[in-house]
């Protein structure tokens, strides 16, 4: 269920990029390249990105891009669920789907990711030039390939891209201005929470136990734990793929014992999933960096 409404131009638009190459080899050129566009965007990637920047390089960094991508995907199902627009696969006949979704299509979750996290990213580190670069041209490869796989319509991913750029701007004023990471946390906990009061897709809940899991996790981390980072490349990879394990195998036992408590879709599962969420990041932010004592006992030795 949900509302229908396009332009005419955005039909076209799709009609025309979907048929791009016909349907040879071409097609699945382009099928392979939109496919792995599209993954830039994805969550798996972010956290990855994330996580390299956290547990590795600059942990005061890694928060704060953190911060933008969950406040982004906040906001993006809050708005998602006012709007409660169908998909094009949804909607015409001549729109395939060739990557799986779910939930509503306005605004593009991809396009607000990686529009939120690639210049966010390249702000944080100012000194790596390069980085502007994949911050313009990501968010716009990620938003076309949602285009070419009738995950969106035209609209869904240009008002995506302005969406994760208007979070990026705020949330790094809003740390700028008050230098108090908590205050930040607080305040966006604070706008997000009407959205427990009508939003009905996984999206919302998930990335609101995320910010939840996050602000307790940093404190945690830092009355605690109080980990270092490191210049040492082997390390950076190393506490990088032991985040990716941890993510995986606590997301599943979490999944294993939650998941199943309520009905889907009804308030028990949704408060269940923002729970999973929070316990998920608090675990991957405050607890695992405690693995990292390890290295000293290595080193030492």
């Amino acid at each position: 269920m949900g509302n229908i409404f396009y332009f005419g131009w955005e039909e076209q638009y799709l009609v025309w990029l979907q048929h791009l190459g016909g349907n040879g080899a071409l097609h699945s050129v382009l099928l392979f390249f939109n496919n792995l566009f599209s993954f830039l965007g994805e969550e798996t990637i972010c956290v990855a990105i994330m996580g390299l920047v956290y547990w590795g390089i600059n942990k005061e960094k890694g928060r704060r891009i953190g911060i933008v991508v969950i406040t982004a995907n906040i906001c993006n199902g809050m708005i998602k669920n006012i709007f409660c627009r169908l998909r094009p696969y949804q909607t015409l006949d001549d729109i395939e789907l060739l990557r799986d979704v779910d939930g509503y299509s306005f605004p593009s979750g991809h396009s607000a990711n990686s529009a939120a996290l690639y210049p966010t990213t390249a702000y944080e580190f100012k000194d790596k030039k390069w980085l502007k670069y994949f911050a313009i041209c990501i968010p716009l490869l990620v938003a076309v390939s949602r285009n070419f796989l009738g995950a969106h319509w035209p609209t869904d991913v240009i008002v995506g891209l302005l969406q994760g750029l208007l979070i990026f701007i705020i949330v790094e004023f809003l740390s700028a201005k008050f230098n108090n990471i908590y205050l930040v946390y607080g305040v966006i906990l604070v706008a997000g929470f009407f959205g427990m009061f009508y939003c009905k897709t996984s999206d919302y809940f998930n990335s609101y136990g995320m910010l939840i899991g996050a602000c307790l996790g940093t404190l945690f981390e830092e009355k605690v734990v109080n980990f270092e980072n490191t210049t040492k490349v082997p390390l950076v990879i190393l506490r990088t793929i032991g985040g990716a394990v941890a993510y995986l195998l606590c997301n599943t036992a979490l999944k294993a014992v939650l998941g199943g408590l309520f009905e889907q879709d009804t308030t028990g599962y949704f408060l269940m999933r923002t729970l999973r969420y929070a316990i998920l990041l608090f675990l991957l932010i405050g607890v695992y960096p405690m693995l990292f004592k390890i290295e000293k006992k290595f080193k030492k030795a």
